[in-house]
């Protein structure tokens, strides 16, 4: 793969294309537009400081990645995903688990940029340190991001729609479940393909 030439500006047009197909007629309006909020603020933020702050060509297709994963989420509401209920059928699962792949997704494929942006600031002494720091980072992100989302359930939906901006699906667990697969999907990542040296694919 060719790190030189960023394919960034490539993938923001696909992904522009994809979101404003997905923005028509989404499941819930206003549960569309609340799951939308925090992914246009951080694409917003890569825009704006995309000549000063560069990832990784690698980095930039797992962010592609998670958008598209997160966008087909926020347009049926994760649990109500047709491709889960699918795979639940299948194989005989008891709920939908488009909602579980998104979190551990956000570990395994925002872990890059993260340790990307982290080295600019921080150098650690050794890999495991590093690797700790990162895996501990997903989990606060995945706790922070369970808390936005039960406050915004209780203030601003109820009934049905409140159970689907959840995705709780009848488990008393999920937020803690939710949090625990997105700082898994990171060590996950960081195992596989972390190397000697702060070396990643």
């Amino acid at each position: 793969m060719n790190q030189d030439k960023s394919i960034a500006p490539t993938l923001l047009i696909i992904f522009s294309i994809f979101w404003l197909a997905l923005a028509i007629n989404p499941l819930y309006r206003d549960i569309w537009i609340a799951e939308n909020i925090i992914l246009v603020i951080c694409l917003f933020f890569l825009i704006i400081k995309y000549k000063k702050f560069h990832f990784s060509n690698t980095s930039y297709y797992l962010i592609f990645t998670f958008c598209i994963m997160q966008t087909i989420g926020a347009h049926y509401s994760y649990a109500e995903v047709p491709l889960g209920f699918w795979v639940s059928d299948m194989l005989d699962l008891s709920r939908n688990h488009f909602d579980r792949w998104v979190h551990f997704a956000f570990g395994f494929l925002i872990v890059l940029p993260f340790k990307e942006a982290l080295l600019r600031f921080v150098k650690f002494k050794n890999n495991n340190t590093k690797n700790f720091v990162l895996v501990m980072i997903f989990f606060g992100i995945g706790g922070c991001y369970e808390i936005v989302e039960w406050w915004y359930a209780t203030l601003f939906e109820q009934g049905v729609e409140a159970d689907a901006f959840l995705g709780s699906q009848g488990d008393i667990w999920d937020a803690e479940k939710d949090m625990l697969i997105a700082g898994v999907g990171a060590w996950i990542y960081l195992a596989l393909f972390t190397r000697k040296k702060n070396q990643s694919i």
